[in-house]
């Protein structure tokens, strides 16, 4: 699903494409987009359903890569759209076109919204005058029935006056029920702090997920946020904001808890509304401008907020520009502005949030040095980004973002050190090493310094955390190694207790774990931590070791209250990761565990709420006991997934009632799912499993059982790749009597297929393969079987594909068979 909206970007639809579809889309061109992604269309195994969403005018589908007449049988497409003639001009097969809500629809969705008061004699009347005047629109219906929520009968009854003088507002696609409710629903928030939260959303483009960080920083740089509040602080009270304004109807949830979403038509009254008065917005985001926007003089000298995100302007004019009283200036996302003229900023002295972020700027200009009040500077993405002398003189500079810039020339000194609270210089490696070292020698003197992200620190760590504000810092690496774990670097109850968020590695090895992960620690080997350090693992979330010497996890002599990720590597004598393992277990909310490089490891961590376990070159891990959604057994030496006997295996005893997925993969040595004795062939061997993965283990000659296949219900997917000894999927071995029924268990209409559900198959490479099901039985009733890939399995005794293909006519014919019996009947 992708949201075109009123601009069409071709390349940003392929591209939304491509990630709903798992590929990677890397060029530039669109024609050579296009090709890509109509070739992973036509060939894709599953079939596609494309929904393009809120299309305002026609599209040429081929353009994006999809082309209907050669894709007909793997790929269906629905659009959305306010327009009936785009349907007819581009041949839409169908037309489902969506009413207004009928009376009763409408009043049993404006009374879910404004409460049981709509049923009281004093109110019924009101309420349903309203909701008759919102013309049973869903939007006008929610928003006025929340805004309404516990309101007095007298301000029912103005909402309902001022809904009926209401006058067409010359929106596009909004009408004047809509326009007024959304409007009412805005004046009735009831602090300043709301409203110009909604009215700043409106400066991101249609379909924006806006990022909630961003708007805080917008809010503190436009000085909305009165007093002296920590940014941590700041951002709850903006996320307290948003989260009203989502249960009035104004804001949607975006892509994730990170971000929030407006509505397109709640967009253009919010821009309308910020147009008028004292708010004074200009906002021409994503409207594909080629250059400045013309704009009368009376605009000029009277705006305060001015947004031309994501357009294509390459110059801007050369002439000082006249705002005078202009607050807040977005020019993100103009990817192809390549230069500032040097007096550009000269008359823009109340400017306070200055946004060149994603551009090809490759300097700032000599006039930045006159924004006396400029507060927040992103430069977030700014590739080409080479000299920034002149920050130099921004002495009130709050917020400075220098993600992914390439810098090479830095100011002699930095004027705003004194008033820094959020400084982000990236984290990849190489890119801004000139910054991170920078930097690195001046961060001592920010002494506002709350929030730092950066790549490499290159300073003194004992300086570094002499902060005393410093409340998020993420680093990927400290370099100077040298007594950072081992000695004391401040007294304990103070820096580690002021760290709300962190990520700090004190390792160069790439971990599994992001690096502004909450709360994740990176250690590597050391005999003595810190009481400092212990204070900090205390409160880490995600922790990753490398290259300890002690046996055991327990050695670092510190408890693991809050640890839910675990990442161990490196760790030749490690044995165990747990002492006493049955006291820890109460303590550790361990979720996830990943071990690699561990080649004496022998046991984990025994853990109910444990759900994702990757194992990687841990050739002596006998025992592992845990109540697992998904496990991954990678390059192990372990013989079986579960056994009674104390072998080299993955499991003891009784397997896993909660396992959903399971890949095992390059294990040299495993010989079967399940070992002897008989007891353990009975069928009980995680009836949940959805899907299965096993490749590139060579000695395995079958995977289970047939009571253990028939009873995996839930089983959708199933993937044996590479497998040189694999001779059966399923065999009846258990005892003579199932092996000489199972023999001739073709003549009998009770054959239960192993696997009922399944939806997926691949048999890849599997060249000692002779049946699917030994003995050799009926074919399996796959009636839900969707994609299927059978090769390189020269040794298979039945024509597997041709009797699936024939089972899906069966299935078919027996269909249409019980369709047409239904009719006569």
């Amino acid at each position: 699903m992708v949201t075109i909206s009123q601009n069409i970007d071709l390349k940003r639809i392929q591209k939304e494409m491509a990630e709903c579809l798992g590929f990677p889309l890397n060029e530039e061109n669109v024609e050579v987009r296009a090709a890509k992604l109509a070739e992973r269309l036509t060939r894709t195994k599953n079939k596609v359903l494309v929904i393009l969403d809120d299309l305002w005018e026609t599209l040429d589908l081929s353009k994006v890569g999809i082309r209907l007449s050669q894709m007909a049988a793997t790929c269906k497409v629905v659009i959305t759209t306010r327009n009936r003639d785009i349907c007819k001009v581009m041949r839409c097969e169908e037309i489902v076109e969506l009413e207004t809500l009928s009376d009763d629809e409408s009043w049993r969705l404006f009374a879910s919204r404004a409460g049981d008061a709509v049923e009281s004699p004093t109110m019924r009347e009101w309420a349903q005058n309203i909701v008759k005047e919102c013309a049973g629109l869903p939007l006008a219906l929610v928003v006025l029935g929340t805004a309404l929520k516990g309101k007095k009968p007298d301000i029912w009854k103005t909402v309902l006056m001022q809904i009926k003088r209401s006058m067409d507002v010359g929106l596009q696609g909004v009408s004047k029920q809509v326009f007024q409710s959304i409007k009412l629903s805005f004046d009735f928030l009831e602090s300043e702090e709301a409203k110009s939260c909604f009215l700043h959303c409106c400066l991101y483009p249609e379909d924006y997920d806006i990022p909630k960080e961003e708007l805080m920083h917008l809010m503190v740089g436009g000085g909305i946020l009165i007093g002296d509040v920590s940014l941590n602080d700041a951002q709850g009270m903006v996320d307290l904001r948003l989260d009203q304004l989502k249960t009035r109807g104004l804001l949607l949830q975006g892509k994730d808890e990170r971000f929030v979403k407006m509505h397109d038509v709640v967009r253009d009254v919010a821009m309308q509304i910020g147009a008028v008065a004292d708010h004074a917005f200009y906002c021409r985001a994503g409207q594909g401008l080629k250059e400045w926007p013309r704009t009368t003089e009376s605009e000029m000298r009277n705006c305060r907020r001015l947004s031309l995100m994501d357009n294509d302007i390459e110059d801007l004019p050369h002439d000082p520009m006249q705002y005078p009283k202009l607050e807040m200036l977005i020019l993100r996302g103009n990817k192809w502005l390549s230069s500032i003229p040097a007096m550009f900023f000269l008359h823009m002295g109340c400017l306070m949030v200055l946004d060149l972020s994603y551009t090809a700027i490759k300097s700032l200009p000599e006039s930045l040095s006159c924004l006396n009040n400029l507060r927040v500077l992103n430069l977030r993405r700014c590739y080409s980004l080479r000299d920034i002398s002149h920050i130099n003189g921004l002495k009130m500079l709050e917020i400075l973002i220098l993600d992914d810039c390439s810098v090479s020339i830095v100011p002699a000194d930095v004027g705003c050190a004194r008033s820094l609270r959020f400084v982000d210089l990236g984290f990849k490696e190489g890119r801004s090493s000139c910054l991170n070292i920078f930097f690195s020698k001046k961060l001592p003197r920010f002494h506002r310094l709350e929030q730092l992200f950066m790549g490499k620190f290159a300073g003194s760590f004992r300086e570094l955390i002499s902060l005393r504000h410093l409340t998020h810092i993420f680093i990927r690496e400290v370099v100077d190694l040298g007594d950072s774990l081992s000695h004391e670097l401040v007294s304990p109850g103070s820096w580690p207790d002021r760290l709300q968020d962190f990520s700090i590695s004190f390792h160069q090895a790439q971990s599994l774990f992001c690096v502004r992960d909450r709360r994740n620690l990176k250690l590597m080997g050391t005999k003595r931590l810190a009481v400092w350090v212990k204070r900090l693992l205390e409160k880490t979330i995600h922790l990753t070791l490398a290259e300890f010497q002690e046996t055991e996890l327990s050695s670092i002599g510190v408890s693991l209250p809050s640890l839910e990720c675990l990442e161990v590597f490196n760790r030749p004598y490690l044995t165990k990761l747990l002492g006493d393992e049955l006291l820890l277990h109460e303590q550790i909310p361990l979720r996830q565990l990943i071990t690699d490089n561990c080649p004496t490891l022998t046991s984990l961590i025994p853990s109910e709420k444990l759900d994702h376990i990757s194992v990687m070159a841990c050739p002596m891990m006998p025992e592992l006991f845990p109540n697992l959604k998904r496990l991954e057994i990678n390059d192990c030496g372990m013989r079986y997934v579960v056994s009674s006997k104390m072998e080299t295996v993955a499991i003891l005893a009784d397997p896993f009632p909660a396992l959903e997925i399971l890949g095992i993969r390059y294990c040299p040595e495993m010989i079967g799912m399940i070992s002897p004795p008989a007891s353990l062939q009975a069928p009980c061997f995680s009836q949940r499993l959805r899907e299965i993965t096993i490749a590139a283990c060579p000695r395995l000659t079958h995977l289970f059982s047939y009571k253990q296949a028939i009873s995996m219900q839930h089983l959708i997917e199933l993937s044996v790749i590479n497998c040189a000894a694999l001779e059966a999927v399923v065999i009846s071995t258990e005892n003579k009597e199932e092996a000489s029924s199972s023999a001739h268990v073709a003549d009998h209409e009770s054959y239960n297929s192993p696997f009922p559900n399944l939806r997926i198959l691949y048999l890849v490479n599997l060249p000692q393969l002779t049946a699917f099901h030994h003995p050799t039985a009926p074919p399996a009733e796959w009636l839900h079987l969707g994609s299927y890939d059978i090769d390189e399995c020269p040794k298979l005794q039945e024509p597997l594909e041709e009797r699936i293909r024939s089972l899906c006519a069966r299935m078919k014919k027996k269909k249409a068979g019980s369709v047409k019996g239904e009719e006569d009947d």
